[in-house]
């Protein structure tokens, strides 16, 4: 992740692999974005939230989370206009498309 990326990425939608809606990236003050501590899609309890350790979205087996590195299938990032620009995941990191994100967080300093 690269600080030049941030604008491709601002606003972009968190798709699960079901087509579970799971926020957006972008600024903490965004009242859907995933970094916002307010947002349903932050909390630690939402089952729509990456960060619920519990839900399949953010446990560390589930492959579809965003925290198993070897998950098959994490959420995808989607632009406004509807394109592909990568998955939210932590791994691995010989997959180009794969974009952590609290990389993504402190790079485009979204906290």
């Amino acid at each position: 992740m690269n600080s030049w990326e941030c604008s491709s990425f601002e606003e972009a939608k968190i798709i699960g692999e079901d087509g579970d809606y799971l926020g957006r990236l972008g600024p903490s003050y965004t009242s859907d974005s995933i970094f916002n501590s307010s947002s349903s899609y932050s909390s630690s309890y939402s089952s729509d939230s990456v960060f619920n350790t519990s839900s399949k979205y953010g446990n560390s087996y589930s492959s579809t989370s965003a925290f198993n590195d070897g998950a098959s299938d994490p959420p995808i990032i989607l632009s406004d206009d509807g394109r592909v620009l990568g998955k939210l995941s932590v791994g691995p990191s010989y997959y180009s498309d794969r974009f952590d994100p609290y990389d993504i967080k402190y790079t485009c300093d979204w906290d």
